[in-house]
């Protein structure tokens, strides 16, 4: 799963399975596949009148503020050894992001800034993986493991 391919191939699996009637967790309605399109269409419009959507993703949530927090992961570290410390990130700060609800804030000592929702999350847990919460190495903070 780490190249688009292999992301196209394993989705296509799921697809071809769904068309099967073989999830367990979801069915697949193809007969409604306009019904959602035309309700993300309107929406989509709706709240950006000219087209100009900004691309959500975990990586913008750890800009929030207008500070770019990702070149903080793993400095000094060699190119692969980034790519593994940014992947290893990424993956558990989706999984800690199960919704903080509209009254959730994190401070963020660094900054002092006071950041709500995905965005704040997501910067709590860059900090946290900072200071090596994830990691069963005190000598490697950037990275997670199992036996953290």
């Amino acid at each position: 799963m780490l190249s688009a391919a292999a992301v196209r191939e394993r989705c296509g699996i799921v697809l071809a399975a769904a068309k099967r009637a073989e999830t367990r967790h979801f069915r697949l309605h193809l007969d409604r596949l306009d019904e959602a399109v035309e309700r993300v269409v309107a929406v989509t419009r709706r709240r950006y009148p000219d087209l100009d959507v900004p691309f959500h993703s975990r990586w913008r949530h750890f800009s929030a503020g207008g500070i770019d927090r990702a070149t903080s992961v793993a400095p000094g570290a060699d190119p692969a050894e980034r790519a593994s410390a940014r992947l290893d990130l990424a993956i558990v700060s989706v999984l800690l992001d199960a919704g903080s609800g509209p009254g959730w804030r994190y401070r963020e000592a660094e900054t002092g800034l006071v950041i709500a929702r995905s965005e704040g999350l997501a910067v709590a847990s860059l900090r946290a993986m900072q200071k090596g919460l994830f990691s069963a190495d005190p000598g490697n903070p950037w990275r997670a493991d199992a036996a953290a």
